[in-house]
């Protein structure tokens, strides 16, 4: 047996005070170093220690066998597995930032109880000092890559092993262009492979656009391929999370790039193609990206997601065909009625195909096409719910030459050398027929960005280019002039987003400072940059660190900000402070945002030019999260004096109505979830206070709807996601009013 998902609910925390920095925390697996034939995995920036191997239970409990901290001030940004050795077992190698020259690489071999640190010095083929102070670090075979940041904003890539003990680093050379070079912020790098030939990819994150550069391991001399892509609004990259997959199960890799806002991004690169960048079907699943306080619950289960994406081996003792409700189910791919499977059979294989055999019948339609080595599949309405599939495989590796004697002389021929494999796998076949759905009030929940200064002049015209879900406001309050845009969330459909430009009708002047801020609301992480930047160091904040009370808050990221930032609370009024300073402002940038059953409010006071535009961007994700995205043109200069936050409950109860044409399954129990809060079913209304006819607000309802009999309602289709108890209201009914 293997992970089980019941564990009773940990809570882990850290209570402490002043400034906090917020570590993801990452987590490397599975294995079994000590052959007991229970998992294992690695936690970097875990609670307990910077890094920790921990045994995993059949209950799903963990037990800490070893744990690791630096010494002095020096901190872990990576880890990664390879046999340097050649002995079959993995030695663990850690990458460390710190400030001592050659103490960046530290390799630790496995004893069979723990793991102990090689104190060898590594040897070189260059004598010349080697202070580097990596982002993370990236591995291919025993070939390895560390990403710079300073001061040249390139890569390292060299060979690494262990000969008699002594760690030896050869072939070492830097990866550098252009393009990354001249840039700002942390750069990372990966390494994937394609074909039979292997890449690094050196990536700079800047504001919503990242620069990436791929290398050629093979072929130094190779023309770098370089691209700015689009990151439509994601931010932090989870650097130790970065890796090699293949995503469409073609038999090349792309290189995983994950980030803290939950996205998943695919990087890929042919020859042919050049580079390309989409978003993962990893994306939005919770993978990656768990706080230090990540408790057992939590790390399993993305241990198990992760397993069924494919991301990791099964953990040891799990036999797929013996799967219980305890354990995920070991699925390779997920099929609705009228999608079409098409899968390579030698992803990672080094031969070339000989042969192919059922080895359990096949459903109808299910074939191997031999031009392509692709199983090929179009489920029908039979085929609903899960199916399994097996079938053995011969791959031929070379060929050997067979010399042999007989009555008339010798003989030779050529036989092929094959490697023989059972495989299996597992298909989720799903149903794309709705069940009819509830009638349901969504109250508005909205998002706005304002900005008040004397700066603009009553005479001063902007412009306002937004789509429906936008509408841009201008007020003069004694002399100050507050420009502000908005939006209800509610408005904006699933798998849907809105724009807007609100902009200065004045020339664009020559400098522009840009404030970007991005909140995602599913995942309730807030990022904020400047651009130029203050200072290059990332900030980050979690509150629930702090001060317990304040779970509720995001956990903040800030770049390019003054780096004397730091958390106190304002006594009396439940107002948090991120940075104060005795400056002047000249003007002040208010941003509110919907948060389950709170608006979340920041102002900024800044000193700063003259505001020229605020750009922006909501999207919804097909799960229904959402995430804001503005920016902010300021004249000249920008220079925050204060940052505040709070939070401010709100009721943001979803209405359910059932009218009699629903049926009975439905009157009993909705399964229809809000995604902000508790959803209230209303079955039955007594008599005496049912309206003749319900007039619907259009700032209340995403669609316009015109006033007619409740009797006559068309029933309006909306995302059905989990259940809840039903409820009968014996009062009058009154929407709630999610502005207070």
């Amino acid at each position: 047996m293997g992970l089980l998902l019941y564990k009773l609910p940990i809570r882990l925390f850290i209570l402490c005070f002043g400034f906090i920095i917020a570590k993801d925390l990452h987590v490397f697996g599975t294995f079994d170093f000590n052959r007991n034939g229970k998992s294992e995995i690695f936690k970097l920036h875990g609670l307990t220690a910077p890094l920790e191997l921990v045994e995993l239970n059949q209950d799903g409990s963990h037990i800490s066998l070893w744990q690791y901290a630096p010494e002095n001030d020096e901190s872990i940004v990576d880890v990664k597995f390879a046999d340097l050795n050649n002995d079959g077992i993995e030695e663990l190698i850690v990458a460390q930032r710190g400030n001592k020259e050659n103490n960046w690489l530290s390799i630790f071999e496995w004893n069979g109880e723990s793991f102990v640190k090689n104190k060898e010095p590594l040897k070189k083929e260059a004598p010349q000092a080697d202070l580097i102070r990596p982002s993370n670090l990236a591995s291919f075979a025993n070939i390895f890559s560390a990403s710079i940041s300073t001061p040249s904003r390139s890569s390292v890539v060299f060979s690494l092993e262990l000969k008699e003990g002594t760690p030896i680093k050869t072939n070492s050379r830097i990866n550098t262009s252009p393009l990354i070079s001249n840039g700002y912020g942390p750069v990372y790098v990966g390494m994937f492979k394609v074909g039979k030939d292997g890449y690094a990819a050196l990536i700079s994150p800047e504001g919503n656009l990242l620069k990436v550069s791929v290398f050629s391991l093979s072929n130094i001399n190779q023309d770098v391929s370089s691209e700015i892509l689009p990151l439509n609004g994601a931010r932090v990259i989870l650097g130790p999370d970065i890796q090699p997959y293949d995503e469409n199960n073609d038999g090349n890799q792309e290189l995983l790039i994950p980030f803290a806002t939950d996205e998943v991004y695919a990087l890929a690169f042919t020859t042919d193609s050049g580079i390309t960048f989409t978003e993962s079907k990893l994306s939005q699943s919770g993978l990656f990206g768990m706080k230090s306080a990540a408790g057992e619950d939590e790390i399993n289960s993305a241990i198990l997601n992760r397993i069924a994406s494919g991301l990791y081996a099964p953990p040891l003792g799990i036999n797929p065909s013996t799967v219980n409700d305890s354990l995920v189910i070991l699925v390779s791919d997920t099929l609705m009625l009228g999608d079409s499977l098409n899968m390579f059979i030698l992803p990672d294989s080094i031969g070339e195909f000989y042969s192919f055999k059922w080895s359990a019948p096949p459903p109808s339609g299910m074939k191997l096409n031999p031009n392509n080595l692709k199983v090929e599949w179009v489920p029908k309405r039979e085929h609903i719910g899960v199916v399994d599939l097996s079938y053995f495989l011969e791959v031929r590796l070379k060929e050997e030459l067979i010399s042999a004697e007989n009555e008339f002389g010798d003989t030779h021929q050529i036989y092929p050398v094959l490697q023989n494999k059972d495989s299996s796998f597992v298909v989720l076949v799903g149903d794309t027929i709705k069940p009819p759905e509830p009638f349901v009030l969504i109250p508005p929940r909205f998002h706005r960005v304002e900005i008040s200064t004397k700066d603009i002049k009553e005479t001063d015209r902007f412009t306002f280019d937004g789509e429906t879900p936008f509408s841009a406001t201008t007020v003069n309050s004694n002399g100050i002039i507050t420009v502000g845009v908005g939006a209800n969330l509610s408005w904006i459909k699933q798998d849907k987003s809105g724009a807007f430009n609100f902009m200065s009708s004045s020339a664009k002047p020559e400098s522009l400072v840009t404030l970007s801020i991005i909140h995602d609301l599913s995942n309730n992480i807030f990022y904020a940059s400047l651009l130029p930047a203050v200072d290059s160091l990332s900030q980050s904040f979690d509150l629930e660190g702090w001060d317990l009370n304040r779970y509720l808050f995001p956990e903040y990221f800030f770049e390019g900000f003054p780096l004397n930032m730091a958390l106190d609370s304002i006594s009396g009024i439940g107002v948090v402070s991120l940075f104060s300073s005795e400056e002047t402002a000249s003007g002040l940038v208010s941003i509110s945002s919907p948060l389950y059953d709170q608006q979340h409010g920041m102002n900024i006071s800044y000193f700063g030019g003259k505001p020229h535009a605020i750009r922006g961007d909501i999207s919804v994700k097909e799960n229904g999260s959402h995430k804001t995205l503005t920016e902010i043109d300021f004249e000249s200069s920008f220079s925050p004096t204060s940052i505040n936050v709070w939070l401010n409950p709100v009721n943001r109860d979803t209405l359910i109505f059932h009218a009699d044409s629903i049926p009975d399954t439905l009157k009993t129990k909705a399964t229809f979830r809000s995604f902000y809060s508790q959803a209230k079913v209303i079955n039955k209304i007594p008599p005496d206070i049912i309206p003749d006819s319900l007039t619907i607000d259009s700032s209340v309802v995403e669609d316009s709807l015109t006033s007619q009999p409740l009797d006559g309602l068309e029933i309006k289709s909306e995302p059905i996601q989990e259940g809840v108890d039903s409820l009968t209201i014996d009062s009058p009914l009154v929407l709630p009013d999610s502005t207070r």
